[in-house]
């Protein structure tokens, strides 16, 4: 049976040692069971396969205990173009461990890094830490079978390779050919933007899920992108163009020390994930003028007690 594994149920984590992350987070480091056998890591994230695999027949077989409660969730799995095996699907996601990507390709690994890199998680499972550089991972972990299986994509950016899925043959394609660590978080954020970003994240949405935080930060990236408003992170935050634009501008709260989820809220902005579409508002209905945005403004989601606005 496949089991959602959200990372801060500390006895699913095997060896797990706290570690403090470089902007004073607290983390969970583990160390993974190596993979017994060759297999793939790639995510998929359209939409997963849902009725068969379509493998051949010889890789149909030698499969038991929980990994054939998940038979019908494997795909096959693509190595720079030839077909190599299979990859398991879950929720439209690739996942594998680390001990099975790093032997696809051909990466050290010790059951806590990867070459030479060592993944720091979260306590709360949603995002994870590797090389200073921070991976959203809304879903959490997955165990099956002792292991815990990251999506594919994540695993793949870390290591800059290429992972696609093609709808027309079910299958997940892994470029493997050029293989180099991401660039590093010290040099990749722009401290100016994380420091202003997480501010503001903090001050409208810090009582908020991660998911509302990181909506907060993808309506200024959103604004910084569009021709109707400023060109940085600091400009959107403190336009008077049209009047203050986020009251905590106004009341002072701009100002105030983020927390390390914030912080890791906009970091994760900056990285290009997104929950809030290409909003470039945000109102909490109950206390701001929610009527006015309904009438004017595409609706986009909710997330939290905010509503997001295009």
């Amino acid at each position: 049976m496949i089991r959602k594994n959200k990372l801060h149920m500390t006895l699913l984590l095997c060896a797990a040692v706290l570690c403090v992350a470089a902007n004073g987070s607290v983390v969970a480091q583990y160390e993974e069971p190596e993979a017994s056998a060759p297999a793939e890591m790639v995510e998929a994230e359209a939409d997963g396969p849902d009725a068969g695999t379509g493998l051949p027949e010889d890789m149909e077989t030698g499969r038991d205990g929980e990994e054939d409660a998940a038979r019908d969730n494997y795909v096959p799995l693509y190595i720079n173009g030839a077909l190599h095996s299979e990859c398991l699907v879950i929720d439209g996601v690739s996942r594998m461990s680390l001990g099975r990507f790093a032997t696809l390709a051909g990466l050290s690994f010790d059951g806590f890094s990867i070459g030479g890199l060592t993944p720091q998680l979260a306590e709360s499972g949603e995002y994870a830490v590797v090389n200073g550089r921070y991976f959203y991972l809304p879903d959490g972990l997955y165990e099956l079978g002792g292991e815990l299986l990251w999506p594919l994509s994540a695993v793949a950016k870390i290591f800059g390779c290429s992972v696609s899925w093609d709808a027309a043959s079910g299958s997940v394609n892994l470029d493997l050919t050029d293989i180099e660590p991401l660039e590093s978080g010290e040099t990749y954020y722009d401290e100016q933007d994380v420091y202003w970003l997480s501010r503001i994240i903090y001050a409208e949405s810090g009582n908020q899920p991660l998911a509302g935080q990181i909506g907060v930060g993808n309506v200024v990236l959103n604004r910084v992108e569009s021709e109707l408003f400023p060109d940085s992170v600091f400009e959107v935050i403190f336009d008077r163009s049209y009047g203050v634009q986020f009251s905590p501008v106004e009341n002072g709260t701009i100002y105030a020390q983020p927390d390390e989820e914030a912080v890791a809220a906009a970091r994760l902005c900056l990285e290009g994930y997104n929950t809030a579409g290409g909003s470039l508002y945000f109102v909490n209905p109950d206390i701001g003028a929610g009527y006015w945005f309904a009438a004017n403004l595409i609706f986009v989601t909710s997330i939290g007690d905010h509503d997001f606005y295009a």
